[in-house]
């Protein structure tokens, strides 16, 4: 039986066992550093570098034609401005302003917050007479999004995901523009300030769901949340309490959101670290997809599997500082692992646990898929 990518991966979403483990590369959290996609495009020998998708971000590139090297499932379509890229040159070298007005310093290959634009702000201050919010009406969000859905949908059998809104969720935003600190104890302490600038955040990213749905919800078959950092590699950041109180509503309205643009499509959301404690408050809201599953000393596959394999789907979980960076026979290694303890009964997807980074060697990036191709056929042995 061989299955479309779209067959194969709509398979896995819905817990069935597909011809073989659906591959994955080059979504929001899960792309390519440009330092590793350059070296890729020689390795393959691809002509000259595609065009990038976006400035001043470390992952921007969507080559198409390396994907199909690799043998992936998924295509994407990308927003054309994200909230949080550059707009204008900041004061000093290797900084910018977002559209919230926010300075971003460059700490290779990423860039980082600096003091948040909000920071020295107190409770009952007018937040809108220190900075203003961006239009999510605006059309530049979004050009582009239509013609790249259309044209995936009608002239590929790939599965179509629009990627992120933007990079940041609500969470992570409001640590952006507050200074983390101070939004942990705002949450404690002062939590109408709290709620009020998660409101503005929430209506900025609503307005742009809106507008990606009007733009190509027609022809995606999944979207993803922003991605929201709640934990690290030992636990929560936030306690579950605190989750349930602030993030998850909002989480809950991106999904009534687009799903009143199309109630069947998939809904995929990222969070780094150690996030099992949340996992159940996720599939509550209707989270189909989660990424990317960490491989941390925490992290029981197994027992993650056992307890939500059949309610959520898992897409990553392929170890990006250990086994990536290593030997060929380190990659097969956690090839074989990740497939064999996420892939029965269906509902994985692998892929990075995070971007691939730049001390990974391209031969290792071509193992990594071929090994899944190899040791991804069902049944799993």
């Amino acid at each position: 039986m061989n299955l479309s990518p779209r067959e194969r991966v709509f398979q896995a979403i819905n817990h069935e066992e597909p011809d073989r483990v659906p591959l994955a590369l080059g979504g929001g959290p899960y792309g390519i550093v440009d330092s590793v996609y350059l070296k890729l495009v020689d390795y393959f020998e691809l002509g000259d570098p595609t065009t990038p998708f976006r400035n001043g971000h470390s992952i921007s590139y969507m080559d198409d034609r390396l994907l199909e090297k690799l043998g992936t499932d998924i295509r994407y379509v990308y927003p054309n401005l994200l909230p949080n890229s550059p707009v204008s040159p900041g004061e000093y070298p290797d900084t910018f302003k977002d559209s919230y007005g926010q300075i971003w310093h460059r700490a290779e290959p990423y860039f980082y917050a600096a003091t948040g634009i909000l920071s020295h702000i107190q409770p009952g201050d007018d937040i809108s007479q220190v900075m203003t919010f961006p239009n999510p009406e605006d059309p530049k969000w979004m050009e582009g999004v239509a013609e790249r859905a259309r044209k995936l949908r009608e002239t590929t059998d790939y599965f179509v995901t629009m990627r992120m809104v933007a990079s940041h969720g609500p969470f992570q935003t409001a640590c952006d523009l507050r200074g983390t600190e101070n939004f942990l104890m705002d949450m404690a302490i002062h939590p109408e300030l709290a709620q009020e600038l998660l409101d503005r955040i929430n209506d900025l990213l609503v307005g742009l769901f809106h507008q990606a749905m009007r733009a190509g919800g027609d022809y995606f078959d999944m979207i993803e949340l922003p991605g929201d950092d709640y934990a690290y590699n030992l636990g929560t950041i936030i306690s579950p309490r605190m989750f349930r109180r602030f993030i998850k509503p909002i989480l809950s309205r991106f999904i009534e959101t687009i799903r009143t643009y199309r109630p069947d499509i998939k809904i995929m959301f990222h969070s780094d670290g150690l996030i099992t404690s949340l996992l159940e408050d996720l599939i509550d809201i209707g989270i189909d997809v989660v990424h990317p599953l960490e491989p941390l000393p925490g992290t029981d596959f197994i027992e993650i599997k056992k307890q939500f394999g059949k309610r959520i789907a898992f897409l990553g979980a392929i170890d990006i500082s250990h086994a990536l960076p290593g030997g060929k026979e380190d990659v097969i290694a956690e090839v074989q692992t990740r497939i064999r303890q996420l892939a029965p009964g269906g509902g994985y997807i692998l892929a990075p646990s995070n971007h691939i980074q730049a001390d990974v060697p391209p031969e290792n990036v071509e193992s990594l898929y071929k090994s899944a191709q190899q040791f991804g056929v069902y049944p799993i042995r």
